[in-house]
């Protein structure tokens, strides 16, 4: 794997993590909106069909302890990643490299903060990359 596939990974990770959030947060609304039982007169099987309100929080429990050990990883990952960028000797592309991935800013935004055109800020980007690949290699 390369350092950029790696830094890929990370967002990924982050929207998948969100996703998991999301569907977690439906499930407990779905559970806490769940209608009260239909009194219609029509007989039930007594053993058939578990309640749909303890259903739904059981998923959002197990689906919160998914994204629990996920952040977990998703920080160990981040750190190593910080502690490679901390490698780098030139301080402006650790900058962008931190500006972008960990901030999450845009192009533009960094260009800005850091007093340069975006057009060089590419060119710097793709030199730090280049540069966390030769860490990168050299740590693993």
């Amino acid at each position: 794997m390369t350092a950029k596939e790696y830094l890929r990974q990370l967002s990924r990770t982050e929207a998948f993590i969100n996703a998991k959030k999301q569907r977690a947060e439906a499930l407990r609304r779905l559970a806490e909106t769940s209608s009260s039982p239909v009194m219609n007169g029509m007989p039930r099987n007594p053993n058939g069909g578990g309640s749909t309100m303890a259903e739904a929080i059981c998923k959002a429990i197990m689906i919160e302890s998914e994204i629990k050990e996920d952040e977990i990883a998703l920080q160990e990952r981040k750190v190593f990643l910080l502690e490679l960028i901390g490698k780098i000797e030139n301080t402006e592309h650790q900058t962008v490299l931190i500006k972008r991935y960990f901030e999450k800013l845009s192009w533009d935004r960094i260009a800005e903060c850091m007093f340069y055109s975006t057009r060089w800020i590419y060119k710097l980007h793709g030199q730090a990359l280049e540069d966390l690949e030769g860490v990168f290699k050299h740590e693993s």
